[in-house]
């Protein structure tokens, strides 16, 4: 990925003063792409920023950014922007450096409403946020010739397996670990320190085999500065996860219960209250959920 990415650079580069979006789909282009560059971001001439898609031969479509001039994203290892088309944005993009100067983002199920409003719209803004301390970096960067040069690229580039994307991103080799370093993250952000309660984890037998299964109870770890910051009157954050038989776990639930306990192998008896239970304020009640691809669903009402 880091040489198909160096390539794209190589392409970019000559297209940093083009205002228009631009395609690059030729039967001799390594790396497609469709492009848009700005320069000078608060009057720094010196300064330009590339934003597109792309896909390499073979790949999925993906999103493509690149900065020249300036120091501080040139050295950043990853960072989120958000793109908005009038007064709507697209889903975050995660960016990853490939390249220095040079970032990637997942296209996911979630941006596919974003790409048809940049397709349809006149001018776009990204932002991206230096330090949390400082207000947002914004570029404003023209959608002039979009639909053209994005309908090119989707022709020549396959859509991402949406379905794998998903399940890769609930794949976890210790969810309990990174549960809590999110909870000291949110927690410290209010100047608080986290305490964690007996019963934070317990083994739960999703599937009636091996590897045991584990249940994570979001609600016995205990921030300091905001009391019960992820329980309330329906109950208290919980996730459940499958174990795999390469050690890893896979979230097949996540979201606010009372409790939990295993029905059957597969089955999972749920106690709720609230939207979960079919509106809002509903009295409490009991559900059955079943394992069913990599995921709990509600079983079918009898």
């Amino acid at each position: 990925m880091r040489t198909a990415m160096f390539a794209l650079a190589v392409v970019l580069a000559p297209m940093a003063a083009r205002a228009e979006w631009q395609a690059e789909t030729g039967p001799d282009v390594l790396q497609p792409a469709a492009q848009v560059c700005a320069q000078g971001r608060g009057g720094r001439r010196d300064q330009s920023l590339c934003f597109g898609l792309t896909c390499e031969a073979g790949q999925a479509l993906g999103f493509i950014l690149q900065s020249e001039g300036d120091a501080e994203l040139m050295v950043r290892p990853g960072f989120e922007a958000q793109v908005f088309v009038g007064s709507r944005a697209l889903s975050p993009l995660a960016f990853q450096s490939t390249t220095p100067g040079t970032f990637a983002a997942p296209l996911t199920e979630d941006h596919l409403p974003g790409i048809e409003r940049l397709k349809a719209g006149a001018r776009m803004e990204l932002r991206y946020w230096e330090s949390d301390d400082r207000p947002p970096a914004i570029w404003r960067l023209s959608l002039r010739g979009s639909r053209k040069s994005i309908e090119a690229l989707e022709a020549v580039c396959a859509l991402p397996d949406f379905a794998e994307q998903d399940r890769a991103a609930r794949l976890l080799p210790d969810p309990s670990r990174a549960v809590l370093d999110d909870m000291v993250e949110a927690c410290g952000l209010l100047g608080g320190t986290v305490a964690m309660i007996e019963g934070y984890t317990e083994p739960f037998d999703l599937d009636g085999s091996e590897p045991m299964d584990l249940r994570v109870n979001h609600g016995q770890l205990a921030c300091s500065a905001a009391e019960d910051m992820v329980c309330g009157p329906t109950g208290c954050l919980t996730s459940l996860w499958q174990a795999q038989p390469d050690g890893r776990y896979l979230k097949v639930f996540k979201n606010v219960i009372q409790d939990a306990a295993v029905a059957a192998p597969g089955q999972v008896r749920l106690s709720l209250q609230g939207t979960l239970c079919g509106r809002r304020n509903a009295p409490p009640c009991e559900r059955i959920y079943e394992l069913r691809d990599g995921a709990l669903s509600p079983a079918p009402e009898i």
